[in-house]
Order: structure tokens, then sequence, then C-alpha cells
């Protein structure tokens, strides 16, 4: 499986990792890239001796890697040329595109100042620049959307949140599937409106996702599932599938050749006999970080999707929009157009003075896929529960409304410090001990529904 930045992903917000013995075994844990595990080391080492290049290289690439870009510039400034490309990366993320190229340009220069025959390029530059021009022409036609609401939530079961409408369908876990059906256990399913229709990702030959559909036959039954298309993947993953109640119109992720890095959405159509070759829908809902799981409530008037940009560790980001018919683009030369890409502060794209809570109470109102107070699904043991109800003992339900509650004081500590980030990036360094201590926050609320999941599975032996 492909996966852009994935080493960020995985690793952002996460506590630097433990301390290697030596020099030597930092270097060796680098080249295996095990970056957590040889930053700290690294970090000692090329702030003892700020001249040596190679250790600036290795410990802003290894901060670069497990989620800092901002603090590995400046290693990767003072490091060898190869730290042109770590510096290109930086740039990329931040949107700067040109800025992005500029040190590519001069990483090569100097390749080839360096050798008496001219190099041949990278196939890591190459794909790097091709991701550069792919978000520099993004740039050129960014959605003019409204965000109405963000919020944080943990990775498990997130999909939850989403509070459709019964026409547009349902977001469901594996458990909704057919019966014997081979599915990936923690990606989400579509199921439609009349239950008749899911959509899902397997994993084909290659261990590639790919998504695939079955019917439900009117005895009941359900039809041998199919793949809905090779290329829907790209070269890549295909998953997180969402089908418009017309039918034609599918939203999913897929992280291939045409990504920005990690995930991104795109919409495709069935003419009747296939879908065709999928589009990237472009910013503000794609970004370089793994951007997913769009879906469109026509009813409501309300869409989703979740995002991994905001860089939150164990949770994700989920952004409540309001769609268009018609897409409308801001003009190439609007002011803080990379800002209104990236979404650096959703209240950015509201209209001055709207009121946007008839909305959010009417996506509320809805039945559909669950939400954070309504609904929950946890594993004990080989059973699923989704109520409180389905708790065989009394404890194993007040252990639940516990685990809730301290779900819920969770998301709000992330919110606040998405909020907090977002607030750092600007310029407000003077919010570093407030990050810290949301952090530390969200580690012990972490560490608390643990906890209480722990005696919960013993309660309920």
């Amino acid at each position: 499986m492909k996966r852009f930045f994935i080493a960020i992903l995985l690793a952002a917000g996460a506590t630097i990792g433990l301390n290697a013995q030596t020099l030597a075994e930092a270097e060796s844990l680098f080249e295996q890239g095990e970056y957590a595990e040889a930053l700290q080391t690294l970090l000692e080492e090329a702030k003892a001796k700020p001249r040596n290049a190679a250790l600036q290289h290795k410990a802003g690439t290894a901060l670069l890697r497990t989620g800092h870009p901002a603090e590995a510039r400046p290693y990767l400034a003072k490091g060898t040329n190869d730290s042109r490309i770590g510096l290109a990366e930086i740039a990329f993320l931040e949107y700067d595109f040109d800025g992005a190229d500029e040190h590519l340009d001069d990483y090569e220069s100097r390749l080839k100042r360096g050798r008496r025959k001219a190099a041949e390029p990278s196939p890591e530059v190459e794909s790097l620049r091709e991701r550069i021009e792919r978000g520099r022409n993004m740039m050129e036609r960014v959605e003019q959307l409204t965000v109405i609401d963000s919020t944080a939530i943990g990775r498990d079961d997130f999909f939850r949140i989403y509070r459709l409408s019964k026409a547009a369908g349902r977001i469901a876990g594996a458990e909704s599937l057919p019966q014997g059906a081979r599915a990936i256990a923690d990606l989400p399913a579509f199921i439609t409106e009349d239950g008749r229709t899911a959509i899902w990702s397997a994993a084909d030959e290659n261990e590639n996702y790919t998504l695939t559909q079955s019917t439900r036959l009117d005895d009941g039954s359900w039809d041998e599932p199919q793949l809905l298309g090779e290329g829907l993947g790209e070269g890549g993953d295909a998953a997180y599938p969402f089908l418009m109640s017309d039918g034609v119109t599918l939203y999913f992720a897929n992280d291939g050749e045409n990504s920005l890095g990690g995930y991104d959405i795109f919409m495709t159509r069935n003419n009747g006999e296939e879908y065709l070759q999928p589009q990237n829908i472009g910013m503000p809902y794609n970004s370089p970080y793994d951007d997913y799981m769009l879906a469109i409530d026509e009813e409501s008037g309300i869409g989703w999707w979740a995002t991994d940009r905001n860089r939150l560790g164990d949770s994700i980001t989920i952004y409540r929009f309001i769609p268009r018919e018609m897409r409308v683009n801001y003009p190439a030369d609007t002011a803080g157009l990379a800002r209104l890409a990236i979404i650096s502060d959703f209240r950015a794209t509201q209209q001055p003075g709207a009121d946007y809570s008839g909305l959010l109470a009417r996506a509320s109102d809805n039945g559909g896929s669950g939400s954070p107070t309504a609904a929950f699904t946890i594993a004990i043991g080989s059973k699923i529960y989704h109520d409180l109800n389905d708790f065989r003992t009394s404890r194993g339900r007040t252990l639940m409304t516990q685990i809730i509650g301290t779900r819920h004081k969770l998301d709000r500590t992330l919110t606040d410090l998405e909020a907090l980030r977002r607030r750092y990036a600007t310029g407000e360094k003077t919010l570093s001990r407030q990050i810290l201590d949301s952090e530390a926050t969200a580690g012990s609320l972490r560490r608390e529904i643990r906890h209480l999941t722990d005696q919960l599975a013993e309660a309920e032996k």
C-alpha cells in the first residue's frame, strides 16, 4: 500500500523517540527508517556539532519524518545537499510550490556541479516535482467553500459522527456487510437507503485496496461481490466510498498516482456500464496529508469530510460544509488563497455575521450514521456493542457511560489543541506552554479511556 508522508501521519503529535545509546546505533536506526527511535540522539549530536552537515541532515530528516517540519527546517538548512529535498518537502507542505521547486533546482544544480557526467533524475525528486506541479495546478482552482464546523475526533469509528438523513444512505462498519464479505475490517462501507447495495474496500491479489460492490437479491441473499473498477485506485488503494442518491456519482479516496500525498478525495460517475476515469476534486478538500470519507447529504444540505492535515496524533478533523450544485472557485489572485486552501481557520470561509446554527441543528436531528452523543461502537471480546442496553451488567453500562463522557472531553481537548496549533503556526509562539499542557491532558484522557475499557472488559466477562 502506498502512503506519502505516512511516517508523518502516524507520528504527528507523538512524543520524541527514545534515546539511542550511541551515535552509531542512532545512525543505524536512521538508515532503517526508524526515525523516532533515532531522533533524540541525532538531535543531541547535531546540537553539539553544528558544523557537521551530515548530522544536521539526519537530525532534520528525522524531525521531518516524525511530523515536525517546522522544527526540521533549521537543521536541514545547515545540512548536506540532500537536505534540500527535505526543505522542498517542507515548502510543499506549506503550499509554497515555487519555493519547493527552487530547493529542488538548487539540489540538482549542486549535484551536477559535483559530477562530471550529468546524473539521472532521482525518482524521489521526480515524484516530488510531480506533486508540486499537481499542487500548483490545484491552487488555480480552489473551491469557494463554506465550512460551518470543525470537530476533532478519534480515528476509531470516526465515521459514526456523520449524521446523515435516511435518504442519503448510511456509512457503516464491516459488521453491516453481507455475511462472508471480504472487507478491510477498519474501513467503513457505504449502504444505500434501500439497503440493497453495499460498497466497501477489499484487498486484491496484490494487497491493494479495491472498491467492491454487492446487491441484495429479492430472496434476501446477496449476489457475488464485483470490483467497481481496478482503475479507481490508480495504482494505490481505493477506500471510503460514498454513493450519491442519484446512484451514479461516487465519491471515494485513493492514494494513487494522482494524489497530492496520502489519500485524496476523488469523484467518478457511472455511465450505465462502468465507472469512468476518476477526477481529483482538488482543494480545499485535498491536501498533502490524508483526506477521505466525503459525504453529501442533499436533504439536510450539509457535506462532511475527514482529514489528517491538522496532525492531531490519534485523532482527525471532521469538517462540515455547505455543498454547491455548481462549483465556484476563488479567483487565482485572491489574497490569502493558500490559507483558504489549507483551511487555516474554517471561520475565514464563512460570510461575516452568518448564522449556521439552524443547519447544524438540522444535521444533529438526522438519525443516520450516529453521533458521539447518541451512538457508539465498542468491541469486547468477540461481541460488538452499539447501545447501553447491549451490556449484560449494570457496571458495564456505567463504565461505558464514563467512557463516552471521557471521549467527549478528549474530543473537546483536541479541538482546542487544533486551534492552538493553528495560532502557533501563524506566529503566536507564546502558546507553546498551552499546547504542551493540552497535549498532556489529551494523553491523560487517552490513558483513562484505556483503563476504563479494561475495566469494562472485566465486568462483561
